[in-house]
């Protein structure tokens, strides 16, 4: 499959162009990006066979679309609310980038989203620490692919431990996940993606009384 086009290429598919979103990599909110052009990778190359079969997309974007260039990690979300992971990026002569991306909610299959929430720590009366929690992504697509148990500080209750896999990769910090039916999951650990596209893992157990602390 060819990548590149040419600007009198363009020109035959000005009719499929599309309005999307760019947003970078760690951050919520995006800036509009016009006159970008998709292209689907064909599941005929030798690694298709691994889960990643129509979740590859190669995009092209006017090159001065996005201040500070478009990056691996940056997401771009088009129409349908599909958010596509930037993985590769390259120029080309005729002024536009390819963009090859990842949806990683098309690859694993997510029943549920859940809230990433911060916490913003303050001082107390007493000088004790106080978390303020806001929310740093909201409706993330998630997993909860296990669950074992660990015993409590009194080594009497065996507390769940979820291993959830969350389509967000944010900054260092604490938090906790908010799922779709109002629970709420005290983050034990976190595990960064080593391949862009790829889900974080979170290790979550249920906050004491499940209400916001």
């Amino acid at each position: 499959m060819r990548t590149d086009l040419i600007a009198d290429d363009l020109s035959q598919f000005a009719d499929r162009l599309e309005t999307i979103t760019h947003i970078r990599r760690g951050q919520n909110r995006g800036m509009t990006v016009q006159g970008a052009f998709r292209r689907a990778v064909p599941p005929r190359r030798e690694d298709r066979d691994d889960g990643w079969s129509g979740a590859d997309m190669v995009w092209h974007l006017p090159e001065q679309a996005v201040p500070g260039g478009v990056r691996p990690g940056d997401h771009l979300v088009d129409g349908a609310q599909r958010r596509w992971t930037v993985l590769v990026v390259s120029p080309t002569a005729s002024g536009r980038i390819i963009a090859w991306t990842r949806d990683w909610s098309a690859a694993f299959s997510t029943g549920r989203t859940v809230d990433v929430e911060r916490a913003e720590i303050t001082q107390g009366a007493s000088g004790e620490a106080i978390p303020r929690w806001t929310t740093a992504a909201a409706g993330v697509p998630a997993e909860f692919v296990s669950c074992h148990c660990d015993r409590s500080e009194t080594g009497t209750d065996r507390l769940p431990v979820y291993r959830v896999l969350v389509l967000w990769d944010g900054p260092q910090g604490r938090y906790r996940l908010k799922t779709d039916d109002g629970q709420y999951y005290s983050v034990l650990k976190v595990e960064r993606p080593a391949l862009l596209g790829h889900p974080t893992v979170f290790y979550v157990s249920p906050a004491p009384a499940n209400h916001p602390t």
